[in-house]
């Protein structure tokens, strides 16, 4: 069985702030989009990507402290920049 991933007490903060779970969701939000709009399932995405189904679902659901490497890969993996994963949907 998985434990939650703990993270330092003294870093709590910053994954609370407004700022990191507005990227987060940015972040989701345009996967998921990318993602539906080219008709693939999170596994085939995941696989695009070079990654886990599970990391992909984590990313998805707003719930990852992505790497660069990772960010990389959503990138290639759709074939756009990372300012499009990016950029406020408002």
């Amino acid at each position: 069985m998985l434990r939650p991933r703990t993270r330092r007490p003294e870093r709590a903060e910053q994954y609370e702030s407004a700022a990191y779970r507005e990227l987060q969701a940015r972040l989701a939000t345009a996967v998921r989009r990318l993602r539906e709009e080219r008709g693939w399932t999170q596994e085939e995405a995941a696989h695009r990507c070079g990654m886990t189904t599970r990391l992909f679902q984590r990313v998805e659901g707003a719930d990852v402290n992505l790497t660069f490497t990772s960010l990389a890969r959503l990138c290639e993996g759709f074939g756009v920049d990372v300012v499009q994963l990016l950029k406020s949907s408002a």
